[in-house]
């Protein structure tokens, strides 16, 4: 990597690390896997940003999604702990801490109920707010298996969201 490469390369990372480090969060529940995916995420986009991607971003939510799918691929292997976060990681600046956790944890709770295609799905059509084909060509699948996988998804998250008594209106708090 030349020097010039290697600047922009630092000013992307300074740019994007953060929604990037966003996206993993919502993507795994473990707030240090999330780090250690978006750690090697980066390395692989290092790796190739020689090639001038056209976009870095869309590279590395791609790398990230990958990640996650070779995870669930290896999650029967070795058991991972899913602690509640001591540290609400973001929020509205300027709201209650102790509200902003417990909204985390509640986020963290019902995506957890999803399997991983669907959790993906959801997190970038619903939260990322990516279109079908975007989300389709992210997980590299199909834009009708996005739409399904949604689908199910939201039903899954309805039927848990019903069973707990919490409405939407209370999430959007």
């Amino acid at each position: 990597m030349t020097p010039s490469e290697e600047e922009s390369f630092t000013q992307f990372v300074r740019n994007h690390a953060d929604g990037l480090l966003r996206l993993a969060r919502l993507l795994v529940p473990d707030a240090a896997e999330a780090e250690d995916l978006l750690q090697t995420a980066l390395l692989r986009l290092a790796r190739h940003w020689s090639r001038r991607l056209d976009s870095p971003e869309g590279y590395a939510r791609t790398v990230l999604v990958n990640l996650v799918r070779d995870r669930g691929r290896r999650s029967h292997l070795v058991p991972v702990p899913v602690p509640v976060p001591a540290v609400a990681d973001w929020g509205p600046s300027g709201a209650d801490h102790a509200e902003a956790i417990a909204a985390r944890a509640q986020l963290d709770q019902i995506l957890a109920v999803l399997p991983p295609r669907q959790r993906v799905t959801v997190v970038l059509r619903v939260i990322y707010d990516l279109s079908e084909s975007e989300t389709a060509a992210v997980m590299r699948c199909s834009t009708g298996t996005v739409k399904s996988n949604l689908a199910r998804g939201l039903k899954r998250v309805s039927a848990t969201l019903t069973s707990t008594n919490t409405s939407v209106e209370e999430l959007a708090r």
